[in-house]
């Protein structure tokens, strides 16, 4: 394995700190070496960044055309945005791979994700017992205390590091976990399932990236539930993590028919949408790959 900088491709300015694992190598050792950049960089550079916590998600490879998966990892301030000056931290490696069965559904799938989600965190977790990473630990939190929230594909849990246990998993995750049903307005890799919903969300989809600024590699895009001059409404945050000054919460018509038939679906009744967070990433051939999590379980 082996550290490589890449840099931003919107921010040249920036660079990104990327552990490189062959095919062959395992995760464990890795997850040591990993542990010992980040914190050691998040020591000797705790006045500028002015950090308050680590988010840790995967991008896991979920088919045969996907390319290899990996952890990213990256310091949030007080506002929980990314550091200003601090780069990300990824770990590629073949190992980061959930892939869906041609014949299995959705449900069973999200069911399997989740618990590979949490066995790679654990994983990540152990790895941290190791005494140069403990004594890493102790400095940061010396300085004062480092929160680490670790994603799902339905939101965000407090990984707890040095704990038997995580912490509150997203609701979903839980009912998945359990073998329960979700509530139906929560339910939404079953409605992705159906070929009218898929239809909406590739709709969505194409609308926002027609709408937002061609050097938006990443969109995220947050749509909640409000009233406005007492009707039901839509509000929109749409951002991009390298060029945070871009973002809007105005959307085209386009945006919004797509958007307005994709909640319909989900929560017809008023009141009853939780909020959903939609992630696209353009591939380098161009693609987009997308995400989704309902916002009740974000961390705030």
């Amino acid at each position: 394995m082996q550290w490589i900088n890449e840099t931003d491709e919107n921010d040249r300015n920036l660079a990104h700190h990327c552990l490189v694992l062959e095919a062959h190598e395992p995760l464990a050792p890795a997850f040591v070496a990993y542990w010992k950049r980040i914190l050691s960089d998040g020591r000797s550079k705790a006045a500028a960044w002015g950090w308050r916590s680590l988010s840790i998600e995967i991008l896991e490879q979920q088919s045969e055309a996907d390319g290899p998966g990996h952890m990213r990892t990256g310091f949030r301030d007080a506002q929980r945005k990314a550091c200003d000056g601090a780069g990300d931290y990824f770990l590629r490696s073949h190992a980061f791979a959930c892939l869906q069965g041609r014949d299995e559904d959705n449900k069973a799938f999200s069911r399997k994700q989740s618990r590979w989600y949490l066995e790679q965190y654990a994983a990540l977790k152990n790895a941290a017992d190791s005494g140069e990473v403990e004594q890493l630990f102790r400095e940061i939190n010396n300085i004062r205390p480092l929160f680490i929230d670790a994603a799902t594909g339905w939101g965000w849990f407090d990984l707890q590091v040095g704990q038997d246990s995580f912490g509150r998993l997203p609701a979903e995750d839980e009912a998945l976990l359990a073998g329960t049903e979700r509530k139906p307005a929560d339910r939404l890799l079953d409605l992705i399932g159906g070929r009218d919903m898929m239809t909406i969300m590739q709709e969505l989809n194409a609308a926002l990236v027609a709408y937002t600024p061609e050097n938006f590699r990443t969109i995220c895009c947050e749509i909640t539930e409000g009233v406005e001059q007492g009707q039901r409404a839509l509000f929109y945050n749409i951002q991009c993590p390298q060029f945070p000054d871009d973002g809007t919460t105005v959307v085209n018509d386009q945006v919004h028919k797509a958007a307005t038939r994709l909640v319909q679906q989900m929560a017809p009744a008023s009141g009853a949408f939780a909020g959903l967070a939609i992630q696209l990433e353009q591939r380098n051939d161009g693609t987009w790959r997308s995400s989704y999590k309902m916002m009740s379980s974000a961390a705030a």
